[in-house]
């Protein structure tokens, strides 16, 4: 029995990635208003029910193969090493996060920053990316929560997942700069990292924390 459940599963991961993947080429190539769910459907080879039942929104389904990479983040904030100071494992998660960055090719690049402005082009897009920020954002306060010894409506986590999530665009955002301007990695490294440093300041010691103890 738990073979079949494990097989049919599997099938199900298998048609849910041939959809995304059919989806995602027709959105970077037509632009994401230009194609229907049905013509989707027809790539896939799959009914357009079929497309619906695993992606109830057509946003959905564009963020099928691209779900914001701190999307898994409050559980890994739950799941960290007990003891370990939660400014230790936001520098941890965003270190290792950027040596995901610093190993990926010029044409995965390319893609990442293809995706990019296909969202800024889509309203509907830009409006679902915003819900899904704000959903990541609220699970990483209340994550926060029972360690900061605060109630789930005080501001203090809340404002915290803000700076944390807030901190990761831009990391992002700067090395996207830098990379179109050429410089190297090493360059692109050291700005990153104090980038990071700089954060971590001002997260540990709020507003009093000096450029120097970055």
């Amino acid at each position: 029995m738990e073979q079949t459940l494990g097989r049919r599963e599997r099938k199900k991961q298998q048609t849910r990635q041939q959809i995304a993947a059919a989806a995602l080429q027709l959105f970077l190539e037509q632009g994401f208003d230009q194609v229907t769910v049905a013509e989707v459907a027809e790539v896939a080879d799959v009914s357009t029910n079929t497309v619906y039942n695993y992606f109830p929104t057509k946003e959905e389904l564009f963020f099928g193969l691209h779900q914001p990479m701190e999307a898994h983040l409050a559980e890994l904030l739950r799941q960290r090493e007990p003891g370990e100071a939660l400014i230790s494992f936001v520098r941890r998660y965003l270190l290792s996060t950027l040596e995901r960055l610093y190993t990926t090719t010029a044409e995965q690049d390319a893609a990442r920053r293809r995706v990019i402005q296909v969202v800024q082009a889509s309203p509907s897009l830009q409006a679902h990316s915003l819900q899904m920020t704000q959903s990541i954002e609220h699970e990483v306060a209340q994550a926060l929560v029972g360690e900061m010894g605060a109630q789930a409506d005080e501001i203090v986590p809340h404002l915290v997942a803000h700076l944390i999530l807030t901190l990761h665009t831009k990391l992002f955002a700067e090395y996207d700069r830098r990379r179109l301007q050429g410089q190297s990695s090493a360059e692109i490294q050291a700005a990153l990292s104090a980038m990071v440093n700089a954060g971590l300041a001002l997260l540990e010691h709020g507003l009093n924390a000096s450029p120097s103890s970055a």
